[in-house]
Parts: C-alpha cells; sequence; structure tokens
C-alpha cells in the first residue's frame, strides 16, 4: 500500500504512518499505535495532534482512555478543490502577467526614441507637428512655461510658424504659465490656450501629438529635442495633460 499519497494533503510521512494505522481499525488508543509502528511515545502524540489539529483525525473518550479514528467523509476531495481553485487562480494570474509583459514588449519593440541636436533640429521636428496632426486630423497639445521657443529660434520664425499653423488650420490647446501672459510674443500665439493658476519654472517643454512625445530641453548648449513615438507614453501624458486642462484658467 502506498501511503506517501498521503504527504501530497499536508502530512508528514510520519503523520501519514500513523494515519494509515488509524484507518486500519475503528478505535486506536494510543499505546495500541506505539505498538504498531514501533514509533517514540512523544512522536506519536505529536503526529496524532497534528493530524486533528489538520482535519484528518477524531478522538473520544472511552472508559478512561482515548480512542482515535479517522475523519471519514469528503476532506480529501474538499482539499482537492481547494488546490483545483488555487490553481486556476494561479493560472489566470500568470495568464495576465504573460499578457502584461507581452503588450510590455510589444510597446518596446514599437517604441522609437530619437535625440536631436540644434536649433535646425528642432525647427524641423516642430513642423513635423504640424504635418502629423494635419495628417492625422488630431489636435496637439502643448504644455510649458511658455517664451523659450521665441527666445530660442526669434521672433520671426516663431511668427511664422503661429501664421502657418492658422493656414494649415492644424488645432492645439496650450497649457502656459500665468506669468507669461503680457509677454509681447503672445500677441502671435494662436489656440485655444489656458494658464496654471500656479507658475511653471521648468527648462523643458512638451508637445503631444498622434503617439508622439516631444521634450525640448531649452537651457542646453547646444539645444536638445528628444522625439519619444510610444503610444502608452504618448496617452499618459495625454492624461496628464487633461488634468492640468481642468484646473486651468
Amino acid at each position: 500500500m502506498d501511503t506517501n499519497i498521503f504527504t501530497k494533503f499536508g502530512m508528514t510521512s510520519t503523520e501519514s504512518k500513523i494515519y494509515t494505522e488509524i484507518a486500519k481499525n475503528r478505535e486506536n488508543s494510543i499505546g495500541i499505535l506505539i505498538k504498531k509502528t514501533g514509533l517514540h511515545r512523544g512522536t506519536v502524540y505529536n503526529s496524532i495532534n497534528n493530524l486533528i489539529k489538520k482535519g484528518f483525525v477524531s478522538f473520544i473518550d472511552k472508559q478512561g482512555a482515548r480512542m482515535y479514528s479517522i475523519i471519514k467523509g469528503t476532506i480529501f476531495k474538499n482539499i482537492i478543490d481547494e488546490k483545483n481553485r488555487e490553481l486556476n487562480e494561479d493560472r489566470s494570474k500568470i495568464e495576465k502577467l504573460l499578457s502584461e509583459l507581452n503588450n510590455l514588449q510589444e510597446d518596446n519593440k514599437n517604441q522609437e526614441v530619437g535625440v536631436y541636436y540644434g536649433i535646425q533640429a528642432f525647427k524641423k521636428l516642430f513642423l513635423d507637428i504640424y504635418d502629423i496632426s494635419k495628417q492625422n486630423d488630431l489636435e496637439y497639445l502643448f504644455l510649458g512655461e511658455g517664451g523659450k521657443m521665441t527666445d530660442a529660434v526669434g521672433q520671426p520664425y516663431y511668427r511664422y510658424t503661429q501664421e502657418l499653423k492658422k493656414k494649415m488650420k492644424v488645432l492645439c490647446r496650450i497649457i502656459l504659465s500665468k506669468e507669461t501672459k503680457n509677454l509681447p510674443y503672445r500677441k502671435y500665439t494662436t489656440g485655444d490656450i489656458k494658464y496654471l493658476p500656479t507658475k511653471i519654472s521648468s527648462p523643458v517643454n512638451f508637445w503631444i501629438y498622434s503617439d508622439n512625445v516631444l521634450l525640448v530641453i531649452w537651457d542646453s548648449n547646444p539645444l536638445i529635442s528628444i522625439k519619444i513615438e510610444n503610444k502608452h507614453l504618448a496617452d499618459g501624458f495625454r492624461n496628464y495633460f487633461e488634468y492640468l486642462w481642468k484646473i486651468s484658467k
């Protein structure tokens, strides 16, 4: 008889041995079990107590002696059902995790990051925002302190970009720092504009368009532009923008 199967239900090998002996008879005293198993008295006591705690064995006191018997019924079936439930939960967790990891792989596979240096590179990237927005019939979003672009490219070129935007009918929403509201360049800026109630003090500006994010670090020399093509990242920036848009005036 293979009694090792009981160890799969949480019994130790010693408990399995004692359980088998108890199962052979309706009632078993501690003395009988010690004699049949050949185990030390303390070992038998401890094992029986563990079997009782685990729900495999019960006892009755009969004529001054404690008699042990196995608990019949569905205990093993219940344990199997519980293990199956846990396995199904683990399977669902693993499938979800693998799906999330696969999505991350897809994001990384489809992600393109470009780092560009200088004013001319930025001008090319900036006009690409118009082209991509126009082609996809989408608005673009901008978040920044305001005035940094004009300082970098000069007011004539900035004015040209704003006139081109109107000509191409490119839609945009812009969030600026309230301190820039009366700067000279503002009279040329086109788009739906709001101002944050608190000051934006950041050397970095953000443009969000289609599945792209353009970050420009104005204080670097030469100027650094970072274009990231990643839908997940763009959606995250877009959600952040929408939150700021709600609290802006």
